[in-house]
């Protein structure tokens, strides 16, 4: 299988909107009066410890920590120079091979203003001195230095391959709080002076082409250069059923840059009731092949990546951790955890949907609705939520053998679910949307800037938006999750200790002992049915598969398999109990 996407050689620096703000307000801040004047404010600095996330076609560094020095740590400091002391260094350097991270040097030019801030002559002879010499000393280590000013910022790097300086090509800020000076959740992107000039250079000011012609009446809503950053972004559509079909289709007219479209089955004739483009002609052939050649009828300019391979496949997650946005469009709670866990490991955005139609029960009115949501840093995520039911993603990412032998005692049968087109549509435009705002923000300050948790429900006509709740105790996105971990723990198979049955697993290769164990254990199932290794097991909570039911004490629950409730978002604020009373249903199978 071809894979056709350019490697980008110029990295990106990731970090949290708090980092962002901790770091500039150290490297920035005012020093303090003296008598009737401000003297000249000194430079600062600041080492960030990094993890990798390499891709097939790009690199990126994840902010983990950051070491801002003191006055202690300092060699000398002015308003012009300065020097750390070497065991600030030393601490940094021998932390870097001893956990595997990378190094980003950073300081200020506090009289730099305006745009165009970039390193000088004396920064650029101690770098062409100094990276070298770290990348003999340490392996598999990226050594970038950046400097910092009043409104703008620069950043290089040593390239190993080509043993030369080359320029970083931007600052991308995740959103990881709810109280966001920028008015929306997303990304942010701070470009490097090296970028923007580059992309003048190659990219020089020409008259309105056809292309830019067919998004005319799009930036009138957010405007040119907000329609420029959406033709830059790389969106993975990971599920290519009802809700993907909807979603790589409106990405592809909206004008996204790059999609990434995975997943691993063909089009079958009960698909075509609800694959929006599809044909009988299509029957038989692979989804991703099928929606690949739509948009690039849709839509020549953007690029699209093919790739008929499940999620947990290693090319397939080596693209996915690549991508700007997650958009989930499955119907399993393998691939939700798969992707639950890309999301918080790498930084990246996820918009997860899913719908359905279902009866609590055969004398039970009919059910129709679904659900969007976002998973941002410290934000909750998937787990923590209870949107995934651990025993049914165990199954779902579990061995052909060990699912054979489950479904010989009665466990992981499927049967066809009931799907219509039109609430797909619902669903996958709202994840379209979320998406743009992720990117853009829309060009608009919202009464919400945290994206809330949607919940449709199509026979009562309504949207009910609840706030996403985090949970610090979550193993996976909790104060000792694996947030922002990357490549140091990657997800990919494992070996099942007891049986020596390979399963799915997301494990850490290896960590050390400074480094948080980042390893979710999936519950393997014997052929009784009993959990064994469940370190998840307190905290299961049912999957998005079924309704929501409110009790008359405002507490909200979900009937669990085998006819038994689980407590379901009991926290919730008085006005979204009352609403939800009034039959407000969740459902959560995207069913293909």
């Amino acid at each position: 299988m071809e894979h056709s996407f350019r490697y980008d050689l110029h990295p990106d620096i990731v970090m949290t909107d708090s980092q962002w703000h901790t770091l500039r307000a150290h490297l920035l801040r005012n020093p303090e009066r003296r008598w009737l004047f401000w003297p000249a404010a000194k430079e600062q600095l600041a080492f960030l410890l990094a993890s990798g996330n390499i891709s097939e076609y790009r690199r990126r560094l994840l902010v983990r920590e950051l070491l801002l020095a003191g006055p202690e740590d300092l060699l000398r400091q002015s308003h012009s120079s300065i020097a750390p002391k070497s065991a600030f260094v030393m601490d940094a350097l021998n932390r870097c091979r001893e956990e595997g991270l990378h190094l980003i040097e950073v300081h200020s030019h506090p009289f730099s203003r305006g745009a165009g801030t970039t390193f000088s002559s004396i920064d650029w002879n101690n770098d062409l001195g100094k990276m070298p010499a770290l990348a003999a000393l340490l392996d598999d280590f990226m050594h970038v230095t950046m400097v910092v000013g009043r409104d703008s910022l620069d950043g290089h790097f040593y390239d190993r391959l080509s043993g030369e300086i080359l320029p970083i090509r931007q600052v991308t800020l995740v959103s990881d709080s709810s109280e966001f000076k920028n008015g929306h959740a997303g990304l942010h992107y701070i470009p490097t002076t090296n970028a923007i000039n580059m992309e003048r250079e190659t990219s020089p000011e020409t008259a309105t082409s056809g292309t830019e012609e067919q998004y005319a009446r799009q930036e009138l809503i957010f405007g040119r250069s907000t329609q420029q950053r959406l033709g830059r972004s790389t969106v993975a559509v990971v599920g290519l059923g009802g809700l993907g079909s909807f979603v790589a289709l409106e990405l592809a007219h909206l004008g996204v840059g790059s999609l990434i479209l995975i997943d691993p089955d063909r089009v079958e004739v009960t698909n075509l009731n609800r694959l929006l483009g599809a044909e009988p002609a299509h029957v038989g052939l692979a989804k991703v092949d099928v929606y690949k050649q739509l948009i690039e009828r849709i839509a020549p300019t953007v690029h699209v990546e093919a790739l008929p391979l499940s999620i947990l496949d290693e090319a397939a997650l080596t693209y996915a951790k690549g991508a700007d946005i997650l958009v989930g469009c499955v119907d399993s709670h393998g691939a939700r955890m798969i992707l639950n866990q890309l999301a918080v490991r790498y930084l990246i955005p996820l918009v997860d949907g899913g719908s359905g139609i279902k009866r609590l029960t055969d004398s039970s009115p009919l059910k129709a609705g679904g659900q969007v949501q976002v998973v941002l840093p410290n934000l909750g995520c998937l787990e923590c939520r209870g949107f995934i039911d651990a025993r049914r993603a165990a199954f779902d990412l579990a061995s052909p053998e060990r699912q054979a032998e489950e479904r010989a005692h009665g466990y992981g049968l499927h049967t066809p679910a009931p799907a219509v087109i039109f609430l797909n549509g619902v669903i996958g435009s709202l994840q379209v949307g979320e998406v743009v705002s992720l990117l853009t923000g829309l060009g608009v300050q919202t009464p919400r800037p945290v994206p809330p948790i949607g919940l449709y429900d199509a026979f009562e006509r309504s949207l009910l938006a609840v706030d996403p709740q985090a949970s610090p105790e979550c193993l996976t996105c909790g104060e000792e999750g694996v947030t922002g971990i990357g490549d140091l723990a990657p997800i990919r198979r494992a070996t099942d200790a007891e049986s020596g049955t390979s399963i799915p697993l997301v494990r850490s290769s290896e960590p050390s002992e400074d480094i948080p164990e980042a390893v979710l254990s999936i519950s393997s199932v014997n052929g009784q049915g009993e959990e064994k290794h469940a370190r998840t097991a307190e905290t299961v909570q049912p999957g998005p598969g079924a309704a929501v039911v409110a009790g008359d004490d405002g507490t909200v629950s979900l009937p669990g398999r085998n006819g038994s409730f689980w407590s379901f978002l009991g926290g919730l604020p008085q006005r979204f109990r009352l609403a939800l009373r009034r039959g407000h249903s969740q459902e959560g199978n995207n069913e293909d």
